[in-house]
């Protein structure tokens, strides 16, 4: 299967090279910027936004990246309220900022609380400016429930800019709740991703019945540019903002960020207290980057894809009334089994009654096996490995999930099996985005979701994880736990600053990211049993909301098993899986599930509409 791997990858670097043709190979300095507004001060923002520029540009920036809702303050209480503080693109905004680019040649992008000219509604966008002029915009997707008391949903789609310093797409802080919006950008081409927010926390002291919505959207970036191969500057604010005519006020806690192709933080403004600040500069948060080195990665990337798959299921609306959902609230203990590198450890396994237990991948054979020796190994389904699972599950009265190499006649695929109490076996999945390094694989076709006593439990791979479309596709199926058998452990961890998370066991440097990910952008608790090499493991289990209140649990280096009991389905916080599937603007997602090579894609790549318009 190695070649049909190589054949997508060279397809995708054949799609996006007419794309990237026009960017330079060099390098350019590009910078986080943290920049406060005066709550209501229009005018007085924009001199000193414009001052920022000037300052900015000074640095030897050549793009900059500032916060959303920039020249106006974000905490409005309706559309009355903020309707004197907004501005049209073009506008007095844009007349103050463009001299200044013209003379340093700075680009920049910046959040505006736009007002239509035409229709007189107001968008949170993002606007795109060079040297000679206005590039484009962005009009916000994601609208969180503050966004929705004053603006209406954005109707540009992901756009994806031809600069000469690269192809950069904009999007605005919620927009990263859901894995879509950057997918779109990757799949357009696009080198980095701008992000603007003003990205708030509750204020400390504040009584635990009032602190659900606690969240921190700069703490969920990384996926933007692990899943996808880009560039990210992230762009958020500082200080307390205070409404003088609610007395409502936000915490912003900074933690501006700029992120590699490989997933991997390149800078970062330090995470800060609450404190009145005064509006203005606070901050220039830089570093260098060439834009080109985002094309190989991206397609890797997207050469993981299977649009074929994900028709129609992640280009459907869905309200929150799904019958798929469970309705019933039940505890469940989660197991993830760690195992030493070299023999399998099954034999020794002692999973908990009535608990899911998931095992490490290729659960009967020894780790570091050549794809030959592996192939060499298949069986067939009801054979030694089944029959092994399902023994296990009867006699410890459990549920247990492990995997194998299955051979079906010619092909082998990488097949994860779920093996209930009574010792049948429950469910198989056979691995459907097997990565490069599972050349002995073939991908199946199909994904998998058991009804059980603790839940609705799917199945998946670790490793395939790093596309997101895949979890998606068991969040809109509405699974409550993922068991994802996982091999060695990842060389991409969660490096999200721990100052970030509320939680008692923050998951930076210790966590697979692709899992972590998973878990959280689909709303689901996601187990893997794994293998530990030195203190570095790949056995965790993972929360729904690990900023918040959902603990990232990974295997202590001496442990045999890693444990968790919790509430299924996911009691929720700021967001659940309902209301994350209920809020996805699902007009924007028919790229996603087109083939690579359908005229819609090429048409939709080349700026134009998916389906035409």
């Amino acid at each position: 299967m190695w070649w049909k791997r190589l054949v997508a990858i060279l397809f995708a670097v054949f799609c996006a090279g007419d794309l990237a043709a026009q960017t330079p190979a060099h390098s350019i300095k590009v910078a986080a910027v943290d920049f406060i507004p005066a709550w209501g001060s229009l005018d007085a923002n924009i001199r000193r936004l414009a001052d920022a520029a000037e300052e900015v540009a000074r640095q030897g920036v050549g793009f900059a990246v500032f916060p959303e809702t920039a020249v106006s303050g974000y905490l409005f209480s309706d559309p009355s309220q903020i309707a004197p503080y907004l501005d049209t693109i073009p506008g007095d905004t844009t007349k103050a900022l463009l001299p200044v680019l013209a003379r340093t040649g700075l680009h920049m992008s910046v959040g505006i609380a736009e007002r239509d000219a035409e229709t007189g509604l107001a968008y949170n966008t993002a606007v795109l400016l060079g040297p000679k002029g206005i590039i484009g915009k962005y009009r916000k997707n994601g609208l969180n429930p503050q966004d929705q008391k004053v603006f209406a949903p954005g109707d540009t789609g992901v756009p994806v800019f031809d600069t000469p310093i690269g192809r950069i797409a904009l999007l605005i802080c919620y927009d990263d709740t859901y894995w879509q919006y950057a997918r779109l950008a990757a799949l357009r081409g696009a080198q980095i991703i701008a992000w603007h927010s003003v990205s708030d926390r509750v204020t400390p002291g504040t009584p635990a019945a009032q602190s659900k919505g606690d969240h921190s959207t700069v703490a969920n970036v990384q996926y933007m540019s692990a899943q996808n191969g880009v560039f990210v500057i992230g762009a958020t604010r500082s200080g307390v903002e205070t409404n003088p005519i609610t007395g409502g006020q936000l915490y912003y806690n900074g933690g501006s960020s700029i992120w590699s192709p490989q997933g991997h933080k390149l800078a970062q403004a330090p995470v800060v207290p609450p404190e009145e600040l005064l509006p203005g500069l606070h901050g220039v948060y830089a570093t260098e980057i060439t834009p080109a080195d985002a094309d190989a990665p991206r397609a890797e990337r997207l050469a993981l894809r299977r649009p074929e798959l994900y028709a129609p299921w992640l280009a459907l609306h869905r309200s929150p009334v799904d019958a798929n959902a469970t309705k019933t609230r039940r505890k469940a203990t989660l197991v993830a089994a760690q195992w030493p590198e070299g023999p399998s450890a099954m034999e020794k396994a002692k999973p908990p009654k009535a608990a899911l237990t998931v095992l490490p991948e290729l659960s009967a054979l020894p780790s570091g096996l050549a794809p030959e020796e592996i192939k060499s190994r298949a069986e067939e389904r009801d054979g030694p490995f089944e029959r092994a699972l399902a023994a296990l599950a009867r006699a410890h009265r459990a549920y247990v999930a492990g995997s194998y190499p299955e051979r079906a006649g010619e092909r082998v695929f990488h097949t994860v099996a779920l093996a209930g109490p009574e010792g049948t076996i429950l469910g198989r999945y056979r691995a459907t985005h097997p990565g490069a390094a599972r050349g002995w694989a073939t991908p199946g076709d199909e994904i998998a979701v058991v009804e059980t006593p603790l839940g609705r439990i799917g199945l998946a791979t670790a490793e395939e994880l790093a596309t997101p479309e895949l979890g998606a596709l068991y969040a809109v199926q509405r699974t409550d736990i993922l068991a994802a058998p996982a091999g060695a452990p990842s060389p991409l961890k969660v490096e999200i600053d721990s100052a970030l998370f509320s939680v008692a066991d923050p998951p930076t440097g210790r966590a697979d990211f692709f899992p972590y990910a998973a878990a959280k952008q689909n709303q689901l608790w996601l187990v893997s049993g794994g293998r530990r090499a030195g203190d570095a493991t790949a056995a965790g289990i993972y929360g729904p909301e690990p900023v918040v209140s959902t603990p990232t649990l990974t295997a202590a280096p001496g442990a045999a098993e890693v444990r968790y009991q919790t509430e299924i389905p996911a009691v929720g916080t700021w967001i659940d899986q309902s209301q994350l599937i209920a809020g996805q603007q699902a007009q924007w997602f028919v790229p996603l599930v087109q083939p690579q090579d359908s005229a819609c894609l090429k048409r939709w790549r080349a700026g134009g509409g998916c389906p035409a318009r």
